[in-house]
């Protein structure tokens, strides 16, 4: 699960006092307050993580603990994740894949991508997305994720397929559209083993024919 930036749902810098992140607190808690905006999915969203990053923040040893997550997430070349809100996560799908559209499918490094979808697709953001009870969120979460998918090889699409069977269960024609894919990246594994046996074959037939034209 990525580390989320406290200090950026909150508003404030890394080295607030105590006070400024009470003050914080209190100023967006006012704002975002169910009470004060009426029923609304995505603020309330937002009120739940502003409380949680205060909860955080304003403990003292949790907020060292905190500290020393954010350390060890930025030494291993990691960002924080500061798309809280589920409106926000799916337009950070989106714009992924419009990205990854726009590449050379055959020179990229399927590891590389691999894990960068997978670290896309937290558990996290997919459980924000699943708490808005949102089918056509849900349904474009799904419908990004297997065009994103589309270019991994067969494993990376089984472990995508898999990470996405809690949301994929309510969805039988985005169960479909999966399965299609991987039908096709299997058919693509099995040309992929052949090639090898074929290019010999021909190699083969190739030294034949020279070797008879030479006569």
């Amino acid at each position: 699960m990525p580390v989320k930036d406290y200090y950026a749902t909150l508003r404030i810098p890394q080295g607030a006092d105590a006070l400024s992140i009470k003050k914080a607190f209190r100023t967006l808690a006012m704002e975002y307050h169910p009470d004060k905006r009426g029923e609304n999915t995505e603020n309330d969203h937002y009120f739940r993580e502003i409380k949680e990053a205060y909860g955080v923040l304003s403990d003292p040893k949790l907020r060292e603990e905190y500290h020393y997550q954010r350390w060890l997430e930025k030494s291993m070349g990691h960002q924080l994740d500061t798309f809280v809100q589920p409106a926000q996560i799916l337009q950070l799908f989106i714009k992924a894949e419009q990205y990854i559209s726009t590449t050379d499918g055959f020179k990229t490094d399927k590891m590389i991508l691999f894990n960068h979808v997978f670290k896309l697709f937290s558990h996290a953001r997919l459980e924000a997305i699943l708490s808005e009870n949102s089918p056509t969120m849900e349904a474009t979460t799904l419908q990004t994720a297997l065009r994103m998918s589309s270019h991994l090889n067969l494993d990376g699409c089984l472990f995508m397929a898999d990470h996405f069977k809690k949301m994929l269960k309510n969805y039988p024609l985005e169960v479909i559209a999966w399965e299609k894919l991987l039908r096709k990246k299997k058919q693509e594994q099995r040309m992929d083993q052949l090639k090898i046996p074929l290019v010999l074959v021909l190699t083969l037939l190739i030294c034949f024919l020279i070797f008879l034209l030479g006569k």
